[in-house]
């Protein structure tokens, strides 16, 4: 994942990917986070406090552990003024997308690309050879080249996950994404988005 622009979304979808990424293990205590994101204990808890109200995930200070706990008792805040419940709504959007929309592993993506070219090059200097067959051809393929990657429909995707969207909605949560460090961006030479592997 590339480094964010600073921006208040920007940190708080980095920290709700941080922290739901290890959902199974040993949640950060507030100094990792804090060090981790270069803020202030203040800043942390106030981040924390938008990523629980916006219904996405609820970690609660455990002083015993000096741990952050995943509670499950999650909620959105029905309260909050119109102008928080507007970032609220988002932040909880783009923080399904990053959790829930299909990512493709790049390197795999290029990995085929290469030996699909490989190939293509052997079948065009081999096609007027007397031995060349197609079964000899099919062979060779079914050694050079590697299952084809899979690229999900992704602007479906998002659709089927927030069906009230409209375009405008969707280019700007994108941006967003990128904003925060996560690649997401239309292939022209695969005419599909890539929603690129992180690591």
């Amino acid at each position: 994942m590339a480094k964010s622009d600073g921006t208040k979304m920007a940190r708080q979808l980095q920290i709700y990917n941080c922290i739901e990424s290890i959902r199974n293990n040993a949640v950060y205590s507030p100094t990792e986070l804090m060090d981790i994101f270069k803020i202030s204990r203040r800043m942390l808890q106030r981040d924390l406090k938008d990523i629980r109200d916006c219904g996405l995930i609820n970690v609660k200070y455990d002083k015993s552990q000096d741990r952050y706990i995943f509670d499950e008792d999650i909620a959105f805040d029905d309260s909050a003024s119109p102008r928080r419940r507007q970032h609220l709504l988002r932040l909880y959007r783009i923080g399904t997308l990053i959790k829930t929309l299909p990512q493709v592993d790049i390197e795999a993506l290029h990995s085929y690309e290469d030996r699909l070219e490989e190939f293509n090059e052997f079948v065009e200097e081999t096609k007027y050879d007397p031995d060349t067959t197609p079964e000899s051809i099919e062979a060779v393929r079914s050694f050079m080249i590697p299952d084809e990657v899979d690229l999900p429909d992704i602007k479906e995707k998002y659709y089927a996950l927030f069906p009230d969207s409209n375009e405008r909605t969707r280019q700007r949560d994108f941006k967003e994404m990128n904003r925060a460090g996560f690649n997401i961006y239309y292939s022209r030479k695969h005419k599909a988005f890539i929603f690129e592997y992180d690591e």
